[in-house]
């Protein structure tokens, strides 16, 4: 059985998605068990008794705009606090959350811990999965220096080892390919990779690299990761709006972007498993983030990256 511990307090439509997305999992998939953690609210409609499915009621919710602060790691009655527990107790094997960022990568450094000293946890995005080809950091961590970006590109390397069997082809995200562009950072960056024997580093990466070419791991920081991230979802978004329903056009654009399946992005560096979907996710996209949180558990993803981490540090 996969044991998903799911927190439904996190989404801008409130928990009553997470509650569909519960059921509409436990219909579909008879191996997983869901742990829901919600706060109760006036009018809210919990859902119908169900053998694999366990309600947590919780006191106190995490806001999407609360800041990162010490009181935070005192609030264990929170639906994100709880459900991250679980994960580290080991009565889950997956925490899914559609809640606030920041505050999720405190707790899970706090709660879990990380795979290796010096190593920051990054948000991982799958742009497509078929080859995979990911974009790691998404907005875990935003003023990053050259060594947090060579872990970056060596846990990207990991996941798709990990996922796939591919080859993980790192570039390094760059306003050209050239060598004598970009930043200090950038730079020292590049030098530090071209030296490593692991991952296969293929230099600089520019913006096109996202949807095509060899490189399957582009690394950046995470101020230009979610940049990215957010300025592809809303040109898909227009684009799709501006040729309406156009069975011939619409399933060319949706190959760029995964709506559904593995909706959502994958917290790795710490020890266990989060899946972080978008706050605006209606109920096909937390089905998709709970399904790629059932596909990491399956692979126990957070193991996978700490072996393979282990076994090149030796």
């Amino acid at each position: 059985m996969i044991r998903v511990a799911l927190d439904a307090m996190g989404g801008d439509l409130g928990p009553r998605i997470a509650f569909e997305g519960a059921v509409s999992i436990l219909a579909q998939y008879p191996g997983v068990v869901i742990t829901l953690y919600y706060t109760p609210v006036d009018g809210l409609d919990l859902p119908a008794h169900h053998d694999r499915l366990t309600l947590i009621a919780c006191r106190d919710v995490i806001k999407a705009d609360e800041d990162i602060v010490l009181s935070l790691f005192r609030r264990h009655d929170t639906s994100l606090y709880q459900s991250i527990n679980a994960l580290s107790s080991g009565a889950a094997d997956v925490v899914v959350t559609l809640g606030n960022t920041g505050v999720m990568v405190a707790l899970a450094r706090h709660l879990l811990g990380v795979i290796r000293p010096k190593l920051y946890p990054a948000l991982i995005r799958e742009l497509y999965s078929n080859p995979l080809r990911c974009l790691v950091d998404l907005g875990a961590n935003v003023h990053c220096p050259a060594s947090m970006l060579v872990g970056f590109a060596e846990l990207g390397a990991a996941y798709v080892e990990a996922l796939s069997d591919e080859i993980p082809n790192v570039g390094l995200l760059n306003v050209g390919v050239e060598s004598s562009k970009g930043s200090v950072v950038i730079k020292e960056a590049d030098g530090l990779l071209i030296d490593k024997s692991w991952p296969n580093y293929l230099g600089y990466a520019e913006g096109t690299d996202l949807f095509e070419g060899e490189k399957n791991v582009i690394v950046c920081d995470g101020m230009v990761g979610n940049a990215v991230l957010k300025a592809s979802e809303g040109l898909l978004s227009f684009l799709m709006n501006k040729f309406g329903d156009s069975k011939q056009v619409v399933p060319v654009f949706e190959t760029f972007y995964q709506t559904e399946r593995r909706h959502g992005a994958c917290l790795v560096g710490v020890r266990g498993n989060l899946v972080k979907g978008h706050g605006r996710s209606d109920l096909p996209a937390m089905i998709g983030a709970i399904e790629y949180g059932m596909d990491i558990a399956r692979a126990n993803l957070s193991k996978a990256i700490e072996s393979r981490l282990s076994k090149e540090e030796m």
